[in-house]
């Protein structure tokens, strides 16, 4: 997590550096969405890994384009400044809670409660983490002609 975090953050500091911050990623989508984006997921998982559930999750009840919508609503609000604050507390306080779990919890396939199915913890932490940093990565990799390997 540490590791591709920190890719994650020097591509967002390429970023700032060559002035690109309020940059249009998409149609309706800033640099600042994207980063607000990772950080609200990381703060869901967060709340996930402490309740040991997601059954009650209006956020996890939602479908993606839905919880992607609701996120972009309600932080359109916030400045870059604030949502990279955020976003950077936000990660070492899931850090710490990461750290705090065993292996056993780590590699439990009910660790966290879901309605049906069930996900390995440290795929789920995965999928909002390091894997979700890397989808953003790369788009803005390719969008602003950034080097890969920063």
């Amino acid at each position: 997590m540490r590791y591709r975090r920190k890719h994650w953050d020097a591509t967002v500091d390429a970023i700032i550096e060559k002035g690109l911050a309020e940059e249009r990623i998409s149609d309706k989508w800033f640099v600042k969405d994207s980063i607000a984006h990772i950080s609200w997921y990381e703060k869901e998982l967060l709340d996930a890994l402490e309740k040991k559930s997601i059954v009650d999750s209006e956020f996890w009840n939602m479908s993606v384009e839905d919880r992607n919508e609701m996120i972009f609503n309600k932080t359109q609000d916030r400045t870059f400044d604030e949502l990279l604050k955020k976003s950077k507390s936000t990660f070492e306080d899931l850090i710490t809670k990461t750290e705090s779990m065993s292996n056993e919890e780590l590699n439990s396939d009910v660790y966290i409660k879901r309605k049906s199915d069930t996900r390995i913890t440290w795929d789920f932490i995965g999928g909002i983490t390091f894997w979700h940093y890397e989808d953003h990565e790369d788009l803005f990799i390719e969008l602003f002609d950034l080097d890969y390997g920063l």
